[in-house]
């Protein structure tokens, strides 16, 4: 017979042994002994045993509500400027070549063509601040949004 015939078979054994519900047990066995419910004498007063599944969630986390840069988004902003800067200047320049091989080819006609292609590509910003990385100033999906780049 093959190893691999032994393995599994070493595991289906071991789980029928154990029972299906093995690992929950163990599960149980491992967590910590909480706190009985405290009672008062006062009647209307007992506590409520707490359900073992609600202490193992994560707290609820509210979101940020301030859109304040801090110390982190001018960090943040430094680090993104040094992949985004060179990646405006590529793709500013090759707007700049397909907006002028389209107002060749089609002599002029398609200007409102070539001028989205350019300002796609060259329209601001050209350096990343707090305040983009924050979210003061949206960006392209947020409310507020201006397309043209002027804040």
């Amino acid at each position: 017979m093959k190893i691999s015939t032994w393995i599994s078979a070493a595991l289906v054994a071991a789980l029928l042994a154990s029972g299906p519900l093995a690992p929950m047990a163990a599960f149980a066995q491992a967590q910590p002994a909480l706190d009985p419910p405290v009672t008062s004498q006062k009647p209307g007063q007992e506590r409520v045993p707490v359900d073992p599944v609600e202490t193992m969630l994560m707290p609820a986390v509210e979101p940020p509500t301030s859109k304040d840069p801090t110390a982190g988004d001018a960090t943040g902003a430094g680090f993104l400027n040094v992949v985004y800067i060179p990646g405006k200047a590529i793709i500013c320049t090759a707007g700049v070549v397909t907006s002028t091989v389209l107002m060749l080819l089609t002599f002029g006609s398609a200007y409102s063509a070539a001028r989205g292609v350019f300002l796609e590509g060259c329209s601001a910003p050209w350096a990343l601040t707090a305040d983009y990385v924050s979210g003061k100033v949206p960006g392209p999906g947020d409310p507020g949004y201006d397309p043209s780049g002027r804040n």
